[in-house]
C-alpha cells in the first residue's frame, strides 16, 4: 500500500501539535515523515499544555525507525529540500489523536429582530385622507338623496290644507348607498406616487357600499380608451353602468404627470367620457389629488371634485356637491 506523499506542512502540523521548540526537534520530525536522514532515534516528545488543550489528550509519537547502515538515505534536491524516499522504505504515518465535538456556547444576549424586508412597507405610509374621517368623506361623496326618509308632515300638511290630493306621501330626504358605486381607478404614471391610496379607498368604499354593489374597473389616463379588471391585454371599452350608479373617479384627470408624457388625457377625451356619462343617466365624483387653485375652470360645470388631502371633511364634501 502506497502512503500519501508527505509535505513540509506535514512537518509544521505535527511539530505544532507536539509542542517541539528546538531545531533538533523538528529534524527528528521530519526524519520520522520521511523527509530527514534516517539514521536517527525516534524520541519520545512530551506534548506542551497547550497541545493538550487542543486535542484533548496527549498526541501517540510514530514508530522508532530502524538503525543501521543498510537504511537508504534520501538523496537532497537540488535546492536543498531532502527527496522523499520510496514507498518501501516510507515510515509509518502518525496515529490520529482522539477528536471530540466542541461543546456548544450559549448566546450571552439576546439575538437582534429581523429587519423589515416587505417590499414598499419599511416606511409609514401616511393616507391622503385623515383615517377617522375617511368613512364620513365617502359616504358623504358618494350617497344619492333619495326621497325614502320619515314622513315629511310639514309637507303633507300643507298639500292638505291648500285641498290638494296626495298622490303620494311625501318623505324626507335620506341619503343612500343602495344604488351602488363604480369605482375608476387610474393606473397611469401620474398617479403612480398614489397607488396605495387607491388600494385604500377601494378598501373602504369596499365596506361602506358592499363588495356586491361595488364594481372596480382600471384604466390608464382616460377611460374612453379601455377599461377591464385584469392586465391591459384584457380590456375593453367602457360602459358606463346602470342608470342612478354613482361613479368614483380616482384620477387627476389629465391635470397631473409628466408635461411632455404622449399617453396624457386630453381635455377633450375627458369631456366626452364625462357627458356620455351623464346621458347615461349616471353622476361621477372625482377624488382629485391636487388642490383646488389648480383646478381647470371647466371641471366646474363638468364634474363634481372633490380634494383628495387631509383638509377634506364632511363639511367641505357636502358644499362642493350642492
Amino acid at each position: 500500500m502506497r502512503h500519501r506523499e508527505i509535505w513540509l506542512g506535514d512537518v509544521a502540523r505535527a511539530a505544532t501539535a507536539l509542542g517541539a521548540q528546538e531545531p533538533s526537534a523538528w529534524q527528528r520530525i521530519a526524519a520520522l515523515l520521511g523527509l530527514g536522514p534516517g539514521n536517527l532515534p525516534a524520541p519520545v516528545f512530551e506534548p506542551s499544555p497547550a497541545a493538550v488543550a487542543v486535542h484533548g489528550s496527549s498526541p501517540l509519537p510514530g514508530p522508532a525507525e530502524p538503525q543501521g547502515p543498510g537504511r537508504p538515505v534520501p538523496e537532497p534536491s537540488p535546492n536543498g529540500t531532502p527527496r522523499h524516499p520510496s514507498s518501501a522504505t516510507a515510515n509509518t504515518p502518525l496515529a490520529p489523536t482522539e477528536r471530540r465535538t466542541p461543546r456548544r456556547t450559549g448566546w450571552t444576549v439576546a439575538s437582534l429582530p429581523s429587519p423589515r424586508t416587505t417590499a414598499g412597507r419599511g416606511r409609514l405610509h401616511v393616507p391622503l385622507l385623515a383615517p377617522r374621517s375617511t368613512a364620513a368623506v365617502l359616504h358623504a361623496a358618494l350617497a344619492r338623496v333619495a326621497h325614502e326618509g320619515d314622513l315629511d308632515v310639514e309637507r303633507a300638511a300643507d298639500h292638505l290644507a291648500r285641498g290638494l290630493p296626495l298622490h303620494e306621501i311625501p318623505r324626507r330626504p335620506l341619503p343612500t348607498l343602495r344604488y351602488g358605486v363604480q369605482i375608476l381607478a387610474d393606473i397611469s404614471a401620474a398617479m403612480e406616487p398614489f397607488a396605495q391610496d387607491v388600494e385604500g379607498v377601494i378598501d373602504q368604499v369596499r365596506s361602506l357600499v358592499g363588495v356586491a354593489r361595488t364594481t372596480v374597473l382600471r384604466f390608464a389616463d382616460c377611460p374612453s380608451r379601455g377599461v377591464g379588471t385584469g392586465p391591459r391585454g384584457t380590456w375593453g371599452p367602457y360602459r358606463p353602468p346602470q342608470p342612478g350608479t354613482r361613479i368614483l373617479l380616482l384620477s387627476a384627470l389629465g391635470t397631473i404627470g409628466p408635461p411632455f408624457d404622449p399617453h396624457r388625457a386630453t381635455e377633450r377625451e375627458w369631456r366626452e367620457t364625462l357627458l356620455r356619462m351623464r346621458q347615461h343617466g349616471c353622476e361621477a365624483v372625482a377624488l382629485v389629488p391636487l388642490p383646488e387653485r389648480l383646478w381647470p375652470t371647466w371641471w366646474r360645470s363638468r364634474l363634481h371634485a372633490v380634494v383628495w388631502d387631509r383638509g377634506t371633511t364632511v363639511g367641505r364634501v357636502v358644499g362642493e356637491l350642492r
